[in-house]
C-alpha cells in the first residue's frame, strides 16, 4: 500500500492524507518490484516521447526567429533612412 509523505521541516517524514502528491510516495516492496518489472520501462519510454529533442521543430523554430529578426532589423533601418 502507498501512502503520501511530506518532510515536516526537522528532516523526519511524516504522513499525511492527501490525494495529490507533492513531496513523496512511500511504496511496499511487491510495489516497487511490480514498478521496476515492466511498468517503469513503459513509463520511461513515454516520456521519452514526449519530451525529447526533435531537431526538426527546432530548426522551424530557429529559423522563423531569425527572418523575424531580420524583418524587423532592417525594416527598422528603412524607416530610419526614410525619416531623414
Amino acid at each position: 500500500m502507498s501512502v503520501c509523505a511530506a518532510n515536516d521541516g526537522t528532516g523526519y517524514l511524516k504522513i499525511v492524507a492527501e490525494t495529490d502528491c507533492t513531496e513523496f510516495v512511500l511504496v511496499s516492496q511487491s510495489e516497487f518490484v511490480e514498478l521496476q518489472s515492466g511498468s517503469l520501462q513503459q513509463m520511461n519510454e513515454t516520456l521519452h516521447l514526449l519530451f525529447a529533442f526533435d531537431v526538426e521543430v527546432f530548426a522551424i523554430v530557429e529559423l522563423a526567429l531569425i527572418m523575424a529578426f531580420l524583418t524587423s532589423h532592417f525594416g527598422g533601418r528603412t524607416a530610419r533612412w526614410l525619416g531623414k
